[in-house]
Order: structure tokens, then C-alpha cells, then sequence
């Protein structure tokens, strides 16, 4: 019986974060996996690549050591046994599933926040600090993106939780309600 990639990230993750914190390596792991996982948002076929079949298995292996150059142990022999299960192809998702682990021990949310223009930073922060309250998180990551056809007022998602106060959206509920 296969397993699916999520079923096979949250085991990953959860053996990985309950040796690291037994080990008080936390911190470190969690900042070389946020490292890892740019490494293959920056290289769109890396993880295809190390788990197709279109490379040989030395090209692969030389691939391998590049990616644990550098790290430490615990993160070096985690790519390895990846690696060596055949689940490159979750590797990414592994890393997400270790950083929610995280980000629920630090009561750390994201929110990814469109905007009709870029916030400055002092808004930026006034919104994070509201929505910490309101979720009672310690701390909100926001990932901003510009959508000038919502014309003013944001979209905030948290989770599958949408806060839509565009003012496109306030237009179209005017629009209806006269239609009526």
C-alpha cells in the first residue's frame, strides 16, 4: 500500500521535529530546512530531477552531496534517507510540514494579504499586530500581493479562513443589493 505525499511529509516531519527538540537542535534545523527549501523553489526540476529517471544514479548521488554539503548532520542524513526511500519528490512538502510543526509550537501564523498597492512597512506591521490579536498568535508572516483590480481595502487568508474587505467586493455587494 502507497502512501499519499502528505501522509508521507507529516511522518517525516514529526520523527524529524520531535529529534531535533529532544536534542535542542530546533532553531538551527529549522533555519537549514527554510535554507533547503529555497534551494528547490530556486531550482523548479531539483526535486523532479532527484526523483526521475532521467538521470543516472551517481549523477544523482553527486547531486545528493552537493545538497548535504554544509549541513548539519541531522539535516545532512534526513536528505539522505529521503534520497534513499525515493521521496525526493516530497521533500519540499516535508519542510512545510516540519515548519507548521514549528510555527504551532511558537504560535507563528501566515497570512497572505492582496492589496489594490504595496504596503508600507508601518501598515504592514499595524496589520500583522491586529491579526496576531485577533488570532492570538505571537507572531503573523505576511506574504503580500498586489492586485490593483480590487481597487482598494485587502483580501486577508489565514489558513482557510478569507477576510475580504475589498472595496471591489464592497462595490459588487452595492451592485447586487440595487439589482434587487
Amino acid at each position: 500500500m502507497s502512501l499519499d505525499k502528505k501522509t508521507v511529509a507529516k511522518r517525516y516531519a514529526k520523527a524529524l521535529f520531535e529529534l531535533v527538540s529532544a536534542d535542542d537542535q530546533l532553531e538551527q534545523t529549522y533555519q537549514e530546512l527554510v535554507a533547503l527549501r529555497t534551494v528547490f523553489e530556486q531550482n523548479v526540476g531539483l526535486q523532479r530531477a532527484l526523483s526521475g529517471t532521467n538521470l543516472s544514479q551517481d549523477q544523482k548521488k553527486n547531486m545528493i552531496e552537493e545538497l548535504k554539503d554544509g549541513s548539519s548532520k541531522l539535516v545532512a542524513n534526513l536528505i539522505q534517507m529521503v534520497f534513499d526511500y525515493g521521496r525526493m519528490g516530497e521533500m519540499v512538502a516535508i519542510i512545510d510540514e516540519f515548519e507548521a510543526q514549528y510555527d504551532q509550537l511558537h504560535k507563528r501564523v501566515h497570512a497572505d494579504v492582496v492589496s489594490a498597492v504595496q504596503l508600507d512597512e508601518n501598515r504592514r506591521q499595524k496589520l500583522a499586530d491586529a491579526l496576531a490579536e485577533r488570532l492570538g498568535a505571537n507572531e503573523v508572516i505576511l506574504n503580500q500581493t498586489v492586485d490593483p483590480k480590487i481597487i482598494g481595502g485587502l483580501i486577508v487568508k489565514v489558513g482557510s479562513q478569507t477576510l475580504d474587505g475589498s472595496l471591489k467586493t464592497k462595490l459588487g455587494k452595492i451592485r447586487q443589493l440595487l439589482v434587487e
